[in-house]
């Protein structure tokens, strides 16, 4: 099988390319190889490697940037999906969208499962729904998958940024009001390939099992950099951001878990596995 990875220098994309089958060619061009917002580029591409399935982990990610730079994000979360819909449907390759828990809009007291409203409060999550809307118009045979507050082992993430101030010995203030579910990559990824193996279609949620608040992830990081006791807990209110986020985006995983035939991990030991990891290599 051959697959087009999209985005694979990012978080996600770092995570699939680590934890990539045996059998699986994977073709991962940085940004200066593709620009993903470029349709006739997007369409070389797909015509030169001929995958079996495209991946698209490319996303613009910077939720209160954009706030004020919405061209940016709708090119690259709403036309760039468009684009790899129709290569892919003209060349007839399965595509693997990632998306976010951002769509809905937060308002909600269980697990959003994959059919419940959307209502996306921010441009971020305006842009995605669109990519997610215009990759389904397209044509493409796809399984759009949607996942929530990543980390992995490259690139800024709230649970690194936490390790990096915690141990500094900087305290933090953090939201104690908005819940979810953090993400590891490589959770993430492993099962990103066993939805291409499984031939998945349609959407999927797809994050670790449980749910918590920002400050309960901060809390658990600065206990596991020994600086306990550094972390304020604050409301929205009191944390103001230009882009207004979900007070609850859990999402619900059970069509995940019956596609797997197995239950995801949950969040803390998830966490706690890539702290773990993260203090050894402060060590080295």
């Amino acid at each position: 099988m051959t697959v087009l990875l999209i985005g694979g220098t990012g978080i996600l994309g770092t995570a699939m390319r680590a934890t990539s089958p045996q059998g699986v060619t994977v073709t991962a061009p940085g940004h200066a190889g593709l620009d993903v917002t470029d349709a006739s580029a997007v369409e070389a591409a797909v015509a030169a490697s001929r995958p079996t399935w495209i991946l698209n982990a490319a996303a613009y990610t910077a939720v209160d940037a954009a706030e004020s730079h919405e061209a940016d994000a709708m090119r690259l979360n709403a036309d760039a999906p468009a684009h790899i819909g129709a290569a892919a449907r003209r060349h007839g390759a399965r595509v693997l969208h990632v998306s976010t828990d951002y769509v809905f809009g937060g308002v909600g007291t269980r697990p959003w499962r994959e059919d419940d409203p959307v209502a996306p409060l921010s441009v971020y999550g305006r842009t995605k729904l669109e990519g997610e809307r215009r990759l389904q118009a397209s044509g493409a045979e796809a399984v759009i998958v949607r996942t929530a507050w990543l980390y992995g082992e490259t690139g800024k993430s709230f649970p690194r940024t936490m390790w990096e101030r915690a141990t500094q010995g900087l305290a933090s203030r953090v939201v104690a009001d908005q819940h979810g579910a953090p993400t590891n990559a490589r959770d993430l990824a492993q099962w990103c390939w066993a939805l291409v193996a499984r031939d998945a279609r349609g959407v999927v949620h797809a994050s670790n099992a449980g749910q918590c608040t920002w400050a309960d992830v901060a809390e658990r990081v600065y206990a596991a950099a020994g600086k306990p006791g550094l972390v304020t807990r604050v409301t929205s209110e009191e944390y103001l951001v230009p882009a207004p986020r979900p007070r609850y985006s859990v999402l619900d995983g059970t069509r995940l878990e019956s596609l797997l035939g197995a239950p995801r991990r949950a969040w803390e030991p998830a966490l706690d596995e890539f702290l773990a990891d993260l203090k050894r290599r402060s060590a080295a």
